[in-house]
């Protein structure tokens, strides 16, 4: 499956990609419409945090609405906003802490790999990958 890898070694923790995030999916610079966040893992060290599209979605099992699918010939999941109640159950299900709530329309959000964050990003410290290919990564 692919995914968002960042390098945490290279993020410098701009933000620069939460606000690209928000901008594309809601024409609004605001980092809590982004389908991804930076985490600060310690002084120093920050991260995004994204899906990671996962082969056996937990997000998809506890959905009690079905308000997220997989596609298959992608193996990527997605969430129809129209479907979703905003239970939060995904978020919480979600290994990776990826998942978020919008906060105007209450509805789960999460990233749908566009890619437009990793053409802007100034350190260029992200990629879009698949799994395989970073196994054995020493970091």
């Amino acid at each position: 499956m692919p995914y968002l890898y960042a390098d945490p070694l290279e993020c410098t923790g701009c933000r620069i990609c939460e606000l690209l995030c928000s901008f594309y999916h809601e024409r609004v610079l605001n980092p809590k419409k982004a389908r991804l966040r930076v985490v600060r893992l310690e002084p120093g060290i920050d991260t995004p945090i994204a899906c990671r599209h996962c082969e056996k979605p937990r997000c998809v099992e506890v959905c009690p609405v079905e308000a997220i699918k997989v596609v298959r010939k992608t193996g990527m999941s997605f969430i129809d906003e129209r479907k979703c109640v905003g239970c939060r159950l995904c978020a919480e299900a979600c290994p990776y802490g990826a998942i978020f709530l919008h906060p105007d329309k209450q509805v789960a959000i999460k990233c749908t790999l566009c890619g437009l964050c990793v053409k802007h990003c100034p350190v260029q410290c992200l990629k879009i990958v698949e799994e395989e290919k970073i196994v054995g990564l020493q970091v």
